[in-house]
């Protein structure tokens, strides 16, 4: 297992893999048809060899003259005809006829679901997976603390997870997989100057505070939500749905009326190492989302500061989550993802590695991915501020700006440099037990919380033998790097550093051990985990997805905060599109300041843009589908200190590194940079290790003496970063669906 090749999937897989009568044939996870249009038999809306927990929710589209009372079902041989009944309606596109079924009661592993038309037969293979997990994120994290055994707060007292009608979860009977009752609350809407959200009566009574609202469809309902707590995948999940409990209980056959058919998941933000239970989901209860009758769901695990950053683990949540609620519901329309920082980071890496969970996605204070983000944060924590903070005499802030490219010193100073060391082993999450943490001495076999360790599903584990004492236990693998980076080169090239500073600082900025700790020499990543980065989707490209993931980015603008949530990746983000498919059609830019906020504006764009995308039913491009249904009005724009609009293309001026005020927007919010872009690096921000090249004095805007050549050449004797080439390893990533370590669904070896 040190070579870290059990760790890795490699096998191609597609969303709702169906098998068909006749001729046609399942390809790559698509479902074919036969020439008549025979029946077809999926899953929804999980892919049938993927489904968890004993149930399956089975759909069979019906040729257009079939008899729908002429079907048979059955399961394992045993009919389960019962089971099925006329699907609804559907709300959008041609209502087609279907039948819906649910199957309860599967055992683990494969089953087989027969069905039956007169001559006609199709057979689909469901594989059960336990509700506990995993299914295709890897082998669990080992240890796991469930909500019971976390720490204390810092009042002393246990961490509690808070359902939202006042009560709260201690996970006392928590068992060894974190596994709750499941629990269903409704709570209401009340009216008044200042509504907010309160249990229901026991009694069952109306309260006279009760709220109404309209949902998208028009619907006039009581402001009841249903509230559905439970565990899945280790995780505490919940979902929301504006259901009237003096109604019928929902059905996937008669769904509440309340619920206009779409789904909003929600992803709560942060970094930080997993290895725990967590006590707080994506938020569900929001008035603004259900009032207008949309659900929402989420879970301890995609909340990225409980869930270890682990993207690959918050979509295999995500799916199972989903899955649950069609079951009680019926099938989403489709699913918008919802969420900022950690949160943005979960939806595009997600959206671009398991496409079909998101169908559009809505990232607020954007990053492309954690990977390629701790390119920066590592940079500046350590070797810059180590350097740049202790030169005598002290550099001008200004002088330090230039050099990470940053708006403000601050930036790096008091925002990135004390930010928890997400790359390190020993800045560990509170709810962490202090006797469980790694210490190199004390306790080598205790959760090192490095968010290398929280993903070694997928990047594997070797042994470092820096460290010393030797632990007997193997670490996870880590990219980063920082070899052959000229920092200060566009700096010095623009004239704002001198050629004394620029060689004193690459000269002794150094690196970085496994351990997080500062060395002299330059830090090296580990070879096979900047492949497996780029291979598997965890550096987020324009491949995969991502390509077809209708994106509105909102960007609460920060940069003059010294807040490291920089604007300028949001640009990096788009880059990476527009470099791998030639456009980012796909993707919208808004920009302003707080208390401006687009929240709703945008979720009823997005709504209107997968609507139209499911009402198109060409055989074109799916990218070009995409594009073609934008709404007319969704295009980049800003908004200043009055909420005037502002509508112009965002762009990033490459050559106005540190002053970019090309347009209106620019000269409002002017995007920065990071260290990595002023070393001459691409926007798209996504170089873990730099290929080499000899050192050219045709680089330099400036002239080096004799002596101060020899000592460039002394300080990077192997070379310095060719920017104009990829990566080492790097390659867009554009196969999806990849599982991990131990599962017989498309495991390595």
């Amino acid at each position: 297992m040190s070579d870290g090749r059990r760790w890795r999937g490699r096998v191609v897989v597609g969303v709702g893999i169906a098998c068909v009568v006749g001729a046609g044939a399942c390809v790559d996870g698509v479902p074919g048809k036969d020439a008549a249009g025979g029946l077809v038999v999926t899953t929804v809306p999980t892919p049938a060899h993927l489904v968890s927990g004993g149930s399956a929710l089975v759909r069979v589209e019906l040729p257009p003259d079939a008899d729908a009372a002429a079907v048979t079902v059955s399961l394992n041989g045993t009919d389960v005809t019962s089971a099925f009944r006329e699907a609804p309606a559907k709300r959008l596109g041609r209502p087609g006829r279907a039948l819906l079924g649910l199957l309860e009661d599967l055992a683990e592993g494969d089953s087989t679901v027969r069905v039956s038309l007169g001559d006609a037969q199709a057979d689909l293979t469901v594989t059960n997976y336990p509700i506990t997990g995993p299914i295709f994120s890897g082998e669990h994290l080992d240890p796991y603390f469930c909500l019971g055994e976390l720490a204390p707060g810092r009042d002393g007292e246990a961490r509690r997870f808070a359902i939202g009608n006042g009560d709260v979860l201690l996970g006392e009977a928590h068992g060894e997989d974190c596994s709750l009752d499941t629990r269903v609350d409704f709570v209401y809407r009340t009216t008044g100057p200042e509504p907010t959200f309160a249990p229901m009566p026991e009694d069952g009574s109306s309260p006279a505070d009760l709220a109404e609202t309209t949902t998208t469809e028009g619907r006039r309902v009581r402001y009841i939500v249903r509230l559905e707590t439970g565990t899945i995948n280790r995780a505490i999940y919940q979902t929301a749905v504006l259901v009237d409990p003096d109604t019928a209980a929902p059905t996937p056959w008669a769904p509440p009326d309340g619920w206009n058919g779409r789904l909003v998941y929600t992803y709560g933000g942060g970094c930080e190492a997993g290895f725990f239970q967590g006590t707080g989901t994506g938020g569900v209860l929001r008035d603004n989302i259900l009032s207008q009758g949309y659900a929402v769901a989420s879970s301890t695990l995609n909340v990225n500061a409980q869930g270890g950053c682990n993207d690959v683990l918050s979509a295999e949540t995500t799916m199972m989550v989903k899955e649950r609620f069609a079951e009680t519901y019926g099938p989403p329309l489709h699913t918008v993802g919802w969420g900022g920082s950690g949160g943005a980071m979960q939806q595009l890496l997600i959206a671009g590695a398991y496409p079909g969970i998101l169908d559009g996605i809505l990232p607020t204070l954007t990053f492309p991915d954690a990977i390629t983000y701790f390119i920066d944060t590592a940079e500046c924590r350590l070797p810059l501020r180590n350097f740049l903070n202790n030169q005598d005499p002290p550099l001008p802030d200004e002088v330090k700006n230039a050099i990470g490219g940053w708006s403000m010193w601050e930036v790096c100073d008091r925002s990135l440099g004390p930010r928890p060391n997400r790359i390190g082993p020993d800045d560990c999450p509170a709810s962490i037990p202090v006797e469980a943490r790694y210490h190199p001495v004390d306790n080598p076999d205790g959760v090192r919380c490095s968010i290398y360790d929280g993903m070694r599903n997928v990047f594997g584990t070797r042994r470092y033998d820096e460290i010393e004492p030797t632990p007997v236990r193997e670490f996870g693998r880590s990219p980063q790097d920082n070899v052959g980076v000229q920092y200060g080169l566009e700096a010095l090239n623009a004239g704002l550093i001198d050629t004394g500073l620029f060689l004193d600082l690459n000269e002794q900025v150094g690196g970085w051990d496994i351990e997080f700790r500062w060395r002299p020499e330059r830090a090296e990543g580990d070879p096979e985990a900047i492949r497996i980065a780029y291979e598997t989707g965890r550096v987020t490209s324009g491949g995969g997805g991502l390509a077809t993931t209708p994106i509105i980015d909102e960007r609460s603008y920060l940069d003059h905060q010294a807040n490291f949530h920089a604007s300028y990746y949001s640009f990096v983000t788009r880059q990476r599109l527009i470099r791998d498919n030639g456009h980012a059609d796909n993707y919208v830019i808004q920009r302003h300041v707080r208390p401006i906020s687009r929240a709703d504006e945008n979720l009823a764009l997005m709504n209107d843009w997968l609507d139209a995308i499911a009402l198109d039913e060409t055989v074109d491009d799916p990218a070009m589908k995409v594009a073609r249904a934008k709404p007319a009005g969704l295009q980049d724009a800003c908004w200043n200190d009055d909420g005037l609009e502002i509508v112009e293309p965002a762009v990033f001026d490459r050559n106005a590194i540190f002053g970019n005020t090309e347009g209106r927007c620019n000269e409002l919010y002017p995007p920065h940079a990071g260290a990595r872009i002023v070393a001459g690096g691409p926007l798209t921000s996504d170089v873990l290790k730099c290929q080499m090249k000899p050192i050219d004095a045709g680089d330099y805007a400036v002239t080096f003496t004799s002596e101060e050549m020899v000592r460039l050449e002394t300080i990077f004797v192997g070379g310095v970063c060719d920017w104009s080439k990829p990566g080492v390893g790097q390659v867009p990533n554009t196969r999806t669906w990849l599982s991990y370590g131990p599962s017989p669904v498309n495991r390595y070896e």
